[in-house]
Parts: structure tokens; C-alpha cells; sequence
């Protein structure tokens, strides 16, 4: 099948699927090192100045990826059989090559792709970059955390919820338009800035028939402090508004995760990390356009271009960064902790008793 066929729509079928998984599972019965999901940051640039984006790490300069250098790392990747990627950066949408990275990748993954863009460029951009993930049903993500001038402090730039929501219903007519497959979701990161607007921005997702996710407010432990950055505190508004939250039909994220977010900031809940954690040890990968391959510090503990994935994650360099996770107090973020708290309450119970 020609990715270069823009008529051509991917899908992913059961049989990809048990496939990939008895692979899984074949890995864990010899103690391989199993990766579950890919997060590649296609670029380190982007149109918005988000205080809290932990792409923005010092050393990480603006730079893209090639769509050259982009397969060279999934081809050697392949072997590995990776369930699932993620698209991000900075802003994948800016890419030069976005479109053929999502046509080649859309083959390569047996349980999907993801493309997260803030959907904040005008439609010169933006039309492109939806119709290539639209017609390889590539799931679309984007962020919404406010309305007017909560959303414009919150993502570092000027009249983001307008733009926003102008392309949020193009890409929805665009779906339509094309019978595509494409799961199309909202995510809001809950903070004290932003709290009293979350249900105005998920009614703005029920209208347009967006699923939608959403999560606390996080500190990351490597992160310097930024008297700009968002805070979350407990409050009885927190409690109705994830009540509230709870009872809207097009929410996608762990009915348990969401209900436990007013527990997460009064630090009641259990410290949940894959990374320090048999099987889910080293279930996702950050990489970034360079090669460089990190973990959840997003510092660099190797390069694919240089070395291959099973020597990175057997090095001292991994070992002395999954180390330091032991000082982390324990964060709240969906792509961590839904994967233990989907897991059976003995295994949660053993990767509580690590601490």
C-alpha cells in the first residue's frame, strides 16, 4: 500500500492487534524490555510559550525532524514491535515533512497513533496537517485550557481560544467530509487559573462531538519553579467540578483518574510510576528530533543514532535516571498512572509497597 496515496484511509484491525500482543506477552515471559508506547517529538518549535511544557527543557534548541531521519529510527525501532505512538513536540503541525511522517507511520503501529497539536496555526497549516492524520484515522488531540484571557496566560500567546475553536470546527467538518475514523479529543489540564471555566470548555467538546480528557495540574520534579507556572489547590469547587465532570457522557479518560484528582491534591494518593515497576519498567520512551532517547526526566540517556534501544535501556545511564525517580513525591498524569490503575489491585498493591 503506497503511503503517497492520499485516497487511501489505514486501519487497524483485531488481527494487528493480537498479534502485537502475543509478542507482549512473549517478552515478558524472558524478561525483555517491553516499550508500550513511543512519544517522538517531531520539533522542539512551537507558536505557543506554555510556562508549564516540559519540552522547553534547557538544550533543547529549535529544531525539526526530517522525514529522512524520522523512518531511519522507526525503521530501527521495528524489531522492537512498539504498540503505539505518539506525535508531539513543540508543535507537530510546524513540521515541514508532518505529512508523509504521518502517512509512513500510520502502517507501522499495531494499536494506532496519536498526533497532539494545539491547533493554534492558521488553516495554511493546519488544513494539511488534519487530512493527513484524518485519512490514516490517526487520533488528534489537542489542548484547551481556557477561554479569552485565562487561555492566553495559560499557553504563553494572544487569542488562542479564538483560533483554537475556529479550527476545531474545521477539523470536525473535515472528518465528516472525508468518513474518517479518527478519534478527535480535547485535554484540559486543571489549575486554579482555569477551574471555574471547565464547564464551559467541556460543553465546547460535547458540542462539537470531541471526546475529552482531563487532568491536574503537575509539577514535574526536574522542572526549576516559575512564578508563572499554574497551581492547583483543594477546594470544594474542585470537588463539584469533577463531579460535574464525571457525568458527561463524551469523557475519555479513567472514571478512577478523574475521580481522584481532588485525593492528588491534598497528596493522599499512592505513588503510581511504570518506570520503577516490573513489567511497565520501561513502557514509554520520549524521543526527541535529534535522537536523543529519554524517559520520564526527559534527560538523555542515549541516542538512537548512535546506539541501539536495548543497550540504552541496559546502560548506567538508565539505571542512574530511573533511580532518581525514587525522590519523585508522585505525580498525577494520565499517560503514567492509567496504565497501574488499570492493572489488578495485587500488582497495584506490590508497586505500592515499593516505596
Amino acid at each position: 500500500m503506497s503511503v503517497n496515496n492520499k485516497n487511501e484511509i489505514f486501519k487497524p484491525t483485531l488481527g494487528n492487534k493480537l498479534s502485537a500482543g502475543s509478542s507482549y506477552l512473549a517478552k515478558y515471559i524472558t524478561k525483555k524490555p517491553l516499550v508500550f508506547n513511543l512519544n517522538f517529538n517531531v520539533t522542539n518549535i512551537c507558536n505557543q510559550q506554555c510556562p508549564m511544557c516540559n519540552a522547553a527543557l534547557p538544550g533543547r534548541g529549535g529544531e525539526s525532524i526530517t522525514f529522512e531521519a524520522y523512518k531511519e529510527i522507526i525503521e530501527k525501532l521495528k524489531h522492537h514491535k512498539i504498540a503505539s505512538l505518539t506525535l508531539s513536540g513543540g508543535e507537530p503541525s510546524l513540521v515541514k515533512d508532518i505529512d508523509r511522517i504521518l502517512d509512513y507511520s500510520a502502517r507501522q503501529f499495531k494499536f494506532g497513533v496519536n498526533v497532539n497539536s494545539n491547533l493554534y496555526a492558521n488553516e495554511k497549516i493546519i488544513r494539511p496537517f488534519a487530512e493527513a492524520a484524518l485519512r490514516n484515522n490517526i487520533r488528534i488531540g489537542t489542548s484547551f485550557d481556557g477561554i479569552g484571557a485565562v487561555a492566553d496566560k495559560l499557553r504563553g500567546a494572544k487569542d488562542v481560544s479564538a483560533r483554537v475553536l475556529k479550527n476545531i470546527e474545521m477539523v470536525t467538518e473535515m472528518k465528516k467530509e472525508m468518513n474518517s475514523g479518527s478519534t478527535l479529543n480535547m485535554n484540559t489540564v486543571i489549575s486554579d487559573q482555569n477551574l471555574h471555566q471547565i464547564p464551559d470548555i467541556l460543553a465546547i467538546s460535547e458540542k462539537f462531538g470531541w471526546t475529552h480528557t482531563l487532568a491536574p495540574w503537575n509539577s514535574f520534579f526536574y522542572q526549576k519553579k516559575d512564578p508563572n507556572m499554574p497551581t492547583l489547590h483543594y477546594t470544594e469547587e474542585l470537588e463539584k467540578v469533577i463531579k460535574f465532570a464525571l457525568t458527561r457522557n463524551n469523557i475519555s479518560c479513567s472514571r478512577e483518574f478523574l475521580s481522584r484528582i481532588p485525593e492528588y491534591t491534598k497528596k493522599e494518593t499512592e505513588k503510581l510510576c511504570p518506570y520503577l515497576t516490573g513489567i511497565f519498567r520501561s513502557y514509554k520512551i520520549f524521543v526527541d528530533p535529534n535522537g536523543d532517547l529519554s524517559l520520564c526526566s526527559r534527560k538523555p540517556i542515549g541516542n538512537l543514532h548512535k546506539s541501539e534501544l536495548i543497550d540504552i535501556l541496559n546502560s548506567k545511564e538508565y539505571l542512574k535516571d530511573v533511580e532518581g525517580y525514587k525522590k519523585c513525591e508522585g505525580c498525577w498524569m494520565a499517560c503514567f498512572v492509567e496504565v497501574l490503575l488499570a492493572s489488578p489491585n495485587l500488582y497495584r498493591n506490590k508497586v505500592k509497597n515499593i516505596y
